[in-house]
């Protein structure tokens, strides 16, 4: 959602989405132009460990969401053998296991990436993933 001084509102769209979801943590951010982007804003954590990590195609699940242009989840980001672990050292100082990742897609191109996550390895149900989905097209909306 675009603001009153014009920029788009990735926290305030991260809030919603965890309180859609039931999700108690929810990060993103968009990108600046270039394929990679930076994790920019955060909800939940408890730790600065994802704060401005660059996230680059094909790296973690983030990296394969900027791939794939498709929503992705695992139930246990350590031991999924679904992505890469380039992040582990981050996404561990946080405490996250369950994750998923959507992205977030303008006149085909992907702008960003939201994460929603818990601290426990648990599959993650439809009501999480309808809300990401949902901020991301918010997003979309915004920046088009």
């Amino acid at each position: 959602m675009a603001g009153s001084d014009g920029v788009v509102d990735v926290r305030s769209t991260l809030q919603r989405m965890r309180r859609r979801g039931g999700l108690p943590v929810a990060f993103g951010g968009l990108s600046s132009g270039s394929r990679q982007f930076r994790i920019s804003e955060l909800t939940g954590t408890t730790t600065n460990s994802l704060r401005d990590l660059a996230i680059t195609p094909g790296n973690g699940l983030g990296g394969k969401v900027l791939t794939m242009s498709r929503p992705i989840s695992v139930a246990d980001y350590p031991t999924s053998r679904a992505i890469s672990h380039e992040y582990d050292a981050a996404v561990g100082a946080e405490g996250l296991r369950s994750m998923l990742a959507v992205p977030v897609v303008v006149r085909g191109q992907v702008r960003g990436v939201l994460y929603g996550a818990l601290r426990q390895p648990l599959l993650l149900g439809d009501r999480a993933l309808s809300a990401a989905v949902e901020a991301a097209r918010e997003l979309e909306r915004a920046l088009e």
